[in-house]
């Protein structure tokens, strides 16, 4: 990477908790739930659905500040459960190549990019993108503790500036 863009990404990490604020107080509906959990999930994923027909009105829509904040959401809903850290890679024949994404501490050994989820959402129309997600990662977690321990946690990376 160079160093712009490590710096961009650095200020995107410093900026994380002001950003899921915004995300969960201005941009999301009022009935929506948040709290990081699976039910979370859901009634994103629902809201999703309910808001853009396909992936091309949601393409072509843009909504920047969705984006951005349900990337973070969903990233940190999945960091809580799983353990793990953001990362962003350059590299030109990375799959997700100049997105972030979360890479888990459960031993996964695939990355998940929130952005791509949501077109995937959108895609597939299922209903369960991001909970199967979810549910792999809680089984990855039970099997870690079958393996290392009932005392095992998993290990969030810190983000700069979490308080």
């Amino acid at each position: 990477m160079t160093l712009e863009q490590v710096e961009l990404f650095a200020s995107w990490l410093e900026a994380m908790h002001p950003r899921l604020a915004r995300f969960e107080d201005v941009i999301t509906p009022r009935e929506w739930s948040g709290g990081y959990t699976r039910e979370s999930l859901v009634s994103l994923e629902r809201y999703i659905l309910d808001r853009w027909p396909d992936k091309k009105a949601f393409i072509d829509e843009n909504d920047t500040d969705f984006i951005d904040g349900s990337t973070r959401y969903i990233g940190e809903t999945y960091l809580r459960l799983a353990g793990g850290g953001w990362s962003i890679d350059h590299d030109p024949a990375f799959i997700y190549t100049g997105r972030p994404v979360v890479r888990f501490d459960t031993g996964s050994p695939m990355p998940v990019s929130p952005v791509h989820l949501m077109t995937t959402i959108l895609a597939r129309r299922t209903g369960n993108v991001l909970t199967r997600i979810w549910d792999g990662q809680a089984a990855a977690v039970e099997r870690r503790r079958e393996t290392e321990g009932p005392g095992w946690e998993p290990v969030r990376d810190p983000v700069p500036a979490r308080s």
